[in-house]
């Protein structure tokens, strides 16, 4: 299973890290950075780490990524 990690920043940057995606990358949105990750693991299983101002919130996401994270669904993937 993939562990990836998305952090807020502050200043409205957004962080993603973890193996599956190679070094850290940088976002302007959490949409933005969801959709990179899904994208750069094949849409396969993962476990997602959200830290945002303090809140700590952890999402499983099955094969495909059935759960929306975000108000607005992701794109459909690839």
């Amino acid at each position: 299973m993939n562990r990836l990690s998305i952090s807020y920043d502050g200043d409205k940057t957004w962080s993603l890290d973890g193996g599956a995606i190679g070094a850290t990358r940088t976002f302007s949105s959490l949409p933005d950075a969801l959709e990179c990750a899904r994208d750069l693991t094949g849409a396969a299983e993962a476990l997602i780490e959200l830290r945002i101002d303090g809140i700590y919130a952890c999402v499983h996401q099955a094969p495909g990524w059935p759960h929306h994270i975000v108000g607005t669904p992701l794109r459909p993937a690839a």
